[in-house]
């Protein structure tokens, strides 16, 4: 009897130590943890501005996608006040006959008014342009004769659409304004247009930043001289921040906006110019590398340019060999020759 209690009391006891030692191995084990859900990775740089490759202004995504195009808009007296060209985000003024007269390349991409002109006919430094930025092209007719033969070279170009107002060509968004007269009063409606202007990549042609490194001196004012007829001045607003344009010394109006012409960033653009045939059709050397100026917030400095090939853009450098960077808005492009009168304070 004693013995079986003894068998008894020693089973008990191995029992108890089995369990306490199974205990002692769970609570040994880590636990096992829960697997954490994937996260897809914030590739977006901290801190990153995106801005128009047209006017630099801030915008939410790195998409450089636009309906952009290019206007040739007129300036006589006739054609003034023109419509909607203070809205453009870049504008080229070229001389179009015998270098008194200029007209306009206005670049259309965060705006599309309603109602833009007076549109007039194409030439070939303007198609250039076109040609550079690879732009949709509006205009009322073109030059078609032996070395000015604008028609031509507009023809030959993988243009993405055009919008010929005088040969028919998607001249649906063309009207008359009964106010003026002919050919003084063509004008162009780009929001109508909207559903035949492709939706294109553009690249950057210029840097853009809330400060420029246009800082060689003081200039508050400038004015170029390419006839008697058409004295084109700025004047710096210090308020603003931007330029107020004037036509032979009068205040130049947008009739769209109903307000002044203002301009950001102003560059002169140096080039070599001829003329051709009997009407004088101006020709610009845009390739190679020349003479730049720039003003920009207040400031003056000369740089130069340079252009490879008409399909490549136009690059623009300080007066120590870097990239030019231009304050966020729109920016106005003097084509001059050695014969425009130049002066600034």
């Amino acid at each position: 009897m004693k013995k079986l209690f003894l068998l008894i009391i020693s089973l008990t006891l191995f029992f108890i130590s089995a369990c306490t030692s199974q205990q002692e191995d769970i609570a040994d084990k880590p636990k096992e943890t829960e697997p954490i859900p994937s996260q897809v990775p914030d590739n977006t740089p901290k801190g990153a501005v995106y801005r128009s490759v047209f006017n630099g202004k801030e915008k939410s995504s790195d998409k450089n996608t636009y309906q952009a195009f290019g206007i040739i808009i007129e300036n006589t007296s006739a054609a003034r006040p023109q419509s909607a060209l203070g809205m453009a985000d870049i504008v080229y003024e070229n001389a179009v006959e015998t270098y008194t007269i200029t007209r306009f390349l206005a670049i259309f991409a965060s705006e599309h008014p309603s109602k833009v002109g007076p549109v007039r006919s194409s030439r070939i430094p303007f198609v250039r342009m076109i040609q550079e930025w690879n732009l949709p092209y509006a205009y009322y007719g073109s030059a078609s004769t032996g070395q000015g033969d604008a028609k031509s070279l507009v023809e030959s170009l993988d243009i993405p659409i055009r919008f010929d107002g005088h040969r028919g060509i998607n001249d649906e968004f063309y009207s008359r304004d009964k106010s003026r007269k002919a050919p003084h009063n063509a004008y162009f409606n780009a929001k109508e247009a909207l559903v035949k202007i492709p939706e294109l990549e553009y690249k950057k042609h210029f840097d853009f930043d809330e400060n420029s490194n246009i800082d060689q001196e003081d200039v508050s004012t400038v004015s170029f001289k390419y006839s008697s007829g058409n004295q084109v001045k700025y004047e710096y607003d210090p308020g603003n921040k931007n330029y107020l344009r004037f036509i032979n010394n009068e205040p130049m109006i947008d009739e769209y906006m109903d307000d002044r012409i203002r301009v950001t960033n102003i560059i002169a653009l140096h080039a070599p110019h001829t003329t051709a045939e009997r009407a004088q059709y101006v020709l610009v050397d845009f390739l190679g590398e020349g003479k730049a100026e720039y003003f920009v917030n207040g400031k003056y400095e000369e740089g130069t340019w340079k252009k490879a090939s008409y399909e490549e853009q136009t690059e623009f450098y300080d007066s120590a060999g870097n990239p030019i960077v231009l304050l966020p808005g729109n920016t106005w492009i003097q084509v001059v020759h050695k014969n425009v009168e130049i002066n600034k304070n």
